[in-house]
């Protein structure tokens, strides 16, 4: 994702090293986001190449199309990256050269207060990168039943205290439908002992707003089903370069990655993820949590 309105793209240097990009190549990038992955990439698959951008956020589309325009070498496309097997249908791509994906939601994204995914900025509870689709946040917290949202909590959140918080948000619904960022966050706190949220260093709504935003967007689920299928598409000597900032996220694409690789679909050029230099985590927080893993398609698998 990218540079745009202070969003930087993480391990930028990492991600087209090890995706090895050359003039004439077919790249997807699956999360475009500001398009900081993206204007790297177009600069070294010129000229002949082809830049597929893919993105559920249609704000995030408008941006790119303002930003590289539309010469034939790229291409835009409103989907969830793991419907990229229909993207290159319509344009008759039946193979590429790399893909790569950054994953989770961008640093524009979380500061927009509108779009509900920090309580930072008090908002509506929405959570959508796809603001078309009909789930929201609001609907997860004031209709999901409490074993579900402790479930949630607990899977995508590693949230010691799931089963008290789900219940304190059910308790707090009854009374009163749970609207705003600032409100949930409210009652999350509320929910959790005083004296294990004073030892935290990290506000102890903010692995309850990363699960429901999880569940939003079936992350996992999207994850899962694009790795089912990206090798079929990666040409023998292909690459596909994963950027993750959970560690659930991490633990789905390491394993998919040592499933292809123990049946002689890829080989792994790195065992243990790759993460930010420590000037990189300096001039930019965020990256701290990022992990990159790359996987290159054998052609003796085809």
């Amino acid at each position: 994702m990218g540079t745009q309105a202070g969003h930087v793209p993480v391990m930028l240097e990492e991600v087209i090293e090890h995706l090895a990009p050359r003039p004439g190549q077919v790249i997807l990038d699956g999360t475009a986001g500001g398009g900081g992955y993206a204007a790297a990439l177009l600069e070294r698959i010129r000229p002949g190449g082809r830049l597929v951008l893919l993105d559920r956020d249609c704000g995030a589309l408008e941006r790119l199309i303002a930003r590289f325009g539309r010469s034939g070498d790229v291409r835009y496309f409103h989907a969830n990256f793991c419907d990229f097997d229909e993207v290159l249908s319509e344009i008759e791509q039946e193979q590429i050269d790399g893909a790569t994906l950054d994953l989770g939601l961008s640093s524009l994204q979380l500061a927009d207060a509108d779009r509900g995914f920090s309580f930072e900025a008090p908002g509506l509870l929405d959570m959508r990168y796809d603001r078309s689709q009909a789930l929201t946040a609001a609907e997860i917290v004031n209709h999901w039943p409490a074993d579900r949202l402790a479930s949630i909590f607990r899977d995508y959140g590693d949230q010691p205290f799931a089963r008290r918080i789900a219940k304190a948000v059910v308790r707090a619904r009854r009374r009163r439908s749970i609207r705003r960022t600032d409100e949930l966050a409210e009652t999350v706190a509320a929910a959790v002992p005083a004296a294990w949220r004073r030892k935290q260093k990290i506000h102890p709504a903010t692995r309850v707003f990363q699960s429901i935003r999880i569940a939003v967007n079936d992350e996992y689920g999207s994850l899962n089903t694009f790795l089912d299928k990206i090798f079929d598409y990666i040409k023998p000597g292909g690459r596909v370069a994963i950027v993750a900032f959970h560690s659930g996220e991490d633990r789905i694409v390491k394993t998919h990655f040592r499933e292809a690789a123990s049946r002689g679909l890829v080989t792994l050029p790195v065992t243990r993820p790759i993460t930010p230099t420590a000037r990189e985590v300096k001039a930019n927080p965020r990256s701290r949590s990022g992990r990159l893993r790359v996987a290159v398609r054998l052609a003796a698998a085809g």
